[in-house]
């Protein structure tokens, strides 16, 4: 994933409301934001020092956003292991502010695609970095939750989008 010339950072935490969370950054931004929700991996080994390092300072804001206490994230993306469309879609996505949802319909129609709703879907089933790129607020056309692969799945979307203040019942938006 890296060259030799780009350093890897990780950050670890085992201590979260939605359970393990590991973060990949290097040099030029994040790789990945791992949510393993109740379920770590084996020899999952808490990682937090705190050092500034771009893993640590996104994983300082997401707690922060997990706390409550945040909005919006400063952490840069490293969009070079991703295809176009899927950055087109996560760019889309980046800009749903906190409290808002979208649909797929409405997401692919903004890429002026249409009739993508479900390859909208897919890129997003494959982001990255979730919570940073705020996949949780995408929902289907009669809201509901669908395609959370992250955490525990749709329970965590559902925790995310009432920390944002939504309503959830029956997994549907209300």
């Amino acid at each position: 994933m890296t060259s030799p010339s780009t350093s890897l950072f990780i950050a670890r935490t085992r201590n979260s409301p939605i359970g393990c969370i590991e973060i990949q950054a290097g040099n030029t931004g994040l790789y990945s934001v791992n949510l393993y929700g109740s379920k770590p991996p084996l020899q999952f080994d808490e990682m937090h020092p705190g050092t500034g390092n771009p893993a640590c300072i996104a994983m300082d804001e997401i707690l922060e956003y997990l706390n409550g206490k945040r909005r919006e994230f400063s952490a840069a993306a490293d969009w070079a292991y991703i295809t176009s469309f899927q950055a087109e879609v996560l760019n889309i996505t980046l800009d749903i502010p906190f409290g808002a949802v979208r649909t797929y319909g409405e997401i692919a129609r903004q890429l002026g695609k249409p009739a993508a709703s479900r390859a909208v879907g897919g890129a997003l089933a494959h982001n990255p970095i979730p919570i940073i790129i705020p996949c949780h607020r995408v929902v289907a056309a009669d809201g509901s939750l669908t395609g959370f692969s992250a955490a525990d799945g749709i329970r965590a979307k559902q925790w995310l989008l009432e920390l944002e203040g939504h309503s959830v019942v029956g997994e549907k938006l209300v």
